[in-house]
């Protein structure tokens, strides 16, 4: 129940007057659902209350998701250059020669106090203890021009704040005097952060370098972040708007107000993927280094002074750890820790150099990271993960394949992008562009809302009353950047010449919207080297981005992460017999039947990089579509609902699509099918008994898991339930050579074919391949690469939260808001509040991650029904387990026999 209240306050104190009728009373109508939409309340004015009264209805159904944005027209994915500056500009330049990547930088980790509170949240949620900080250490990189680098070591504790001079030293940074000995940490690393950039930046001083260096914790951002969100409030300093939410930071930024110093702080574990400090050490680091022990639950804010400050070493039962449920660390480690203690006068001192070495040991690692992508041209410390790593580096690839062609692996490929050469390549059948009265009344409103926004004048912008003029105009000119002619596909705009002035006759010129976009605000060769890299992108059909908002919800409906479906739970040689499932027509029904067979093994086979093998196209005789090659899809052609071209399209098997259809496999070729069901998709499913089995109903009646709402799972099927699904080609076909059977088409989207991802595949395969056989550790390096570059594709901002900081009366305001998701207190009166956002952009392409998922799907089902139950004794294994990329098997054999 909601109450509207209104709070008055005066001299003699506060009053609260219930009100029954908020609009009555402030002559203001507010959507009750979003809050957003207000129209002033008017008896006269009818239009305007039905217009509330419209949007109100429209808003009583919506689910509050954010509209998406996309690109005007399909643009180039290059984020190697495009979304680095430094890069770019050395491109457009010629001056790529002089490339290198960032490698100064800092780490840094905090030490915490544990105290027990044992407090009840919520009748479901108990706080066990409460963190405060204890110590933080970093390690300052300061790298010289021969990739050498020399480092310089800190450490700051609770003790510092009790030393005699420590109000001095918040005296010379200008710190408050209520300051912790954090923020004195943060004071000293701007300073180290501007002598870091000194040693990185360019000796040309046009080149751009942003003024930022990075500093990176290990799992930071959900650990080290929280004591440091405290310090990050000063007045010396301001912070940026993180990215991630509040409980998994993945990146803030803090600049000083003086020095325009920023300070990225980022999670280093996010460049390496999930794993612990002591494992990434082990797998790409120093083998001399190792992470050292310290017992942290012994040590609170009570006694932490005591403890500390004893000369003596810990005793093994204060290694005792009540979250492990035992100790945590070895005899043999802690025999290690006493030789190591023997170099400390008392155990302060030992927190000191366990602080710093957990920052130092992180150094290695992340140079042995840069130096991998270097070789690739990728700035590693430009990004904040290696999913966006890699996925440059992928992208990459597709402009710069010699890069990727190893002497001992030589191919042909297509030619390097060369900035020098012409690469218009007009289409002799695309249709003329012939402007309509209503997109152009569209663009004017548009260039209108554009200049207001801007602060420009409006009064003499162009008019829907000019169309006659700008018909002809676009019918009988070309691009004035790059002298194209204006088709449908390469739609016009009009560029300002002068982008202090508006939308006027006098200062504008007809341009293609992309030359458009590269012409906003750009150095001229930067703008050239967008508009060339679009057209190198269209003549050799690259991945680009999706301008139409139908192509992509169809592409994000085909969107289905791989399967992990457990057929059978028991499997016990000697005991388990084979199972045959059976399809009686007459009764329409399935029979399960053991066969005479008992188990002898359990079989697994595990796909080889399933993954990048699925969207690298290389050629495979395997393949029977399409020239034995799985194509990758590229720029968008067309899309169509009308159910004949889906199925022209379809039985060509000629070109590369998506396409939404509803169909089902005939009950004749079920006793072929029920073994894996060959449909990978997700459906709504009813926890009922009958539907999910009573196995399954039994576990969630066990554990009080909520059984009334439907849930969405991923399963095997052999039709589609009843509605329209999306596959990709390849998927479709062989789905259909199965012998599904297509009973309706929705829509289709047609792309160009490309081969564009083999180079990078090809590279990192073989690379991997010749570290393993030398018992180099960089094999794990190109596994990460290979592994992580695909994900990226589908990264768009539906699910991202905003991020705002807000003082305690906003806070109060948003908090009340529905699309309110989190609160989190930085100071008195600063909170950080995250909400929903309106919109959501996708600048990747999600075509790619697609047909990746949707091929790895074919290849999978592929050797199980065209090679397994082809050359094997079905009646002699039974499936147990299929996973995304594996299978389990159980055999009847030979006993005795591997």
């Amino acid at each position: 129940m909601t109450l509207d209240l209104l709070l008055i306050s005066d001299a003699t104190g506060q009053h609260v007057v219930y009100i029954s009728n908020v609009e009555k009373l402030t002559g203001v109508l507010i959507c009750p659902y979003c809050h957003n939409y207000v129209t002033i309340l008017s008896d006269t004015n009818k239009r305007a209350n039905e217009y509330f009264n419209t949007h109100v209805e429209k808003c009583k159904s919506s689910t509050y998701e954010p509209s998406i944005l996309l690109h005007d027209v399909p643009m180039l994915i290059c984020p190697a250059i495009l979304s680095h500056p430094t890069t770019e500009y050395l491109m457009a330049y010629g001056l790529m020669d002089q490339f290198k990547a960032q490698r100064g930088f800092i780490t840094y980790d905090f030490e915490t106090l544990s105290d027990q509170v044992m407090k009840e949240i919520t009748d479901q949620t108990t706080l066990l203890s409460q963190l405060s900080k204890l110590s933080i250490a970093s390690t300052e990189v300061f790298p010289n021009q021969d990739k050498s680098y020399k480092v310089v070591k800190r450490c700051y504790t609770l003790f510092d704040e009790l030393s005699d001079n420590y109000q001095e030293q918040l005296e010379n940074y200008g710190l408050p005097s209520n300051s912790s000995f954090v923020r004195l940490w943060l004071a000293q690393t701007f300073e180290s952060a501007e002598q870091i950039y000194q040693c990185m930046k360019y000796d040309n001083e046009n080149i751009p370098f942003d003024k930022q260096v990075k500093v990176l914790g290990w799992n930071s951002s959900r650990f080290d972040i929280t004591p440091l969100w405290y310090a990050l409030d000063c007045e010396l300093w301001t912070m940026g708007v993180p990215i991630g939410d509040l409980n998994n930071t993945k990146s803030i930024t803090v600049t000083h107000k003086k020095s325009h110093m920023k300070l990225q702080f980022i999670d280093a574990e996010n460049l390496f993927g999930p794993m612990t400090l002591k494992a990434c050490i082990k797998d790409y680091g120093d083998k001399s280094d190792h992470k050292d022990v310290f017992p942290y639950e012994i040590i609170n804010s009570k006694n932490w002074n005591e403890v500390l400050m004893k000369t003596e070493p810990f005793e093994y039962e204060d290694f005792k750890s009540q979250l492990k449920g035992g100790y945590s660390i070895t005899k043999d480690e802690y025999d290690q820790y006493l030789i190591d203690f023997k170099r400390f006068t008392n155990r302060l001192e030992y927190l000191k150099y366990y602080n710093i070495n957990d920052t130092e040991i992180m150094v290695k690692p992340l140079m042995n990271l840069i130096d991998i992508f270097e070789q690739f041209i990728i700035d590693v410390l430009h990004y904040i993960s290696i999913a966006s790593c890699a996925y440059a580096t992928k992208h990459y690839s597709t402009y710069f394949p010699s890069n990727f062609n190893l002497e001992s692996d030589k191919q042909t490929y297509y030619s390097d992008f060369d900035i020098n050469a012409d690469y218009s390549n007009p289409n002799p059948k695309a249709k003329p562009f012939e402007l309509t009265a209503g997109y152009w009344k569209n663009k004017c409103y548009h260039y209108k809302q554009q200049d207001y926004k801007a602060g420009r004048e409006t009064e003499k912008n162009v008019t829907a009353d000019d169309y006659n003029y700008y018909k002809g105009l676009f019918e009988t000119s070309v691009c004035s950047i790059c002298s194209a002619k204006f088709t449908y596909d390469n739609p016009p705009s009009l560029d300002r010449q002068d982008n202090e002035l508006p939308h006027t006759k006098d200062n504008c010129l007809p341009a293609c919207v992309s030359c458009n976009i590269a012409h906003t605000k750009r150095d001229p060769k930067i703008a050239s080297l967008h508009i060339k890299m679009r057209k190198y992108a269209i003549k050799h059909n690259l991945p680009m981005t999706i301008s139409d908002e139908r192509i992509y919800k169809l592409l994000r409906e085909c969107i289905t992460d791989g399967l992990a479906a457990v057929f059978h739970r028991e499997n016990t040689a000697g005991k388990t017999h084979i199972n045959e499932l059976t399809y009686d027509e007459q009764s329409n029904k399935v029979i399960s039947q053991d066969n005479e067979n008992v188990a002898t093994h359990v079989f697994a086979l595990d796909g080889n990089s399933l993954y990048p093998r699925s969207y690298s196209s290389v050629k495979n005789e395997n393949i029977p579509y399409t020239d034995h090659r799985m194509y990758m899809a590229g720029r968008s052609r067309f899309y169509s609902e009308k159910p004949y071209i889906i199925k022209n399209c379809i039985d060509q098997r000629k070109e590369v699509f998506v396409a939404k259809v509803k169909g089902y496999f005939p009950k004749s070729e079920y006793n072929n099918l029920l073994a894996i069901p060959p449909i990978f998709r997700n459906i709504e499913i009813e926890n009922l008994q009958e539907v999910i089995g009573e196995y399954m109903y039994s576990q969630a009646q066990k554990h009080s898991l909520p059984m009334s709402k439907k849930d969405r799972k991923l399963t095997t099927l052999v039709d589609t339930n009843g509605q329209f699904m999306v596959f990709n080609n390849y998927y479709l076909w062989l789905l259909i050579d199965l012998g599904f059977v297509i009973t309706d088409y929705k829509a289709i989207a047609v792309y160009e074919k490309n081969a564009v991802y083999e180079p990078f595949v090809r590279t990192m395969m073989n690379l991997r391949i010749q570290s393993i056989l030398a018992g180099s550790t960089k094999e794990k390096f190109y596994k990460l690469i290979i592994n992580a570059s695909y994900g990226y594709d589908t990264l768009n901002t539906e699910k991202f939260g905003k991020i705002k900081m807000l003082d305690k009366a906003s806070t109060f305001i948003a908090q009340h808001h529905p699309n309110h998701m989190g609160t989190k207190r930085i100071s008195a009166n600063i909170f950080a509040i995250q909400t929903k956002p309106k919109t959501a952009t996708c600048f990747t392409s999600i075509q790619s991650q697609v047909f990746t998922l949707d091929n790895a799907k074919c290849w999978y089902l592929n050797y199980i029904y065209n090679f397994m139950n082809k050359c094997l004794d079905r009646k002699r294994f039974h499936f147990v387990l299929a996973d995304t990329d594996s299978i389990y098997i159980t055999i009847a054999g030979e006993p005795n026999k591997d």
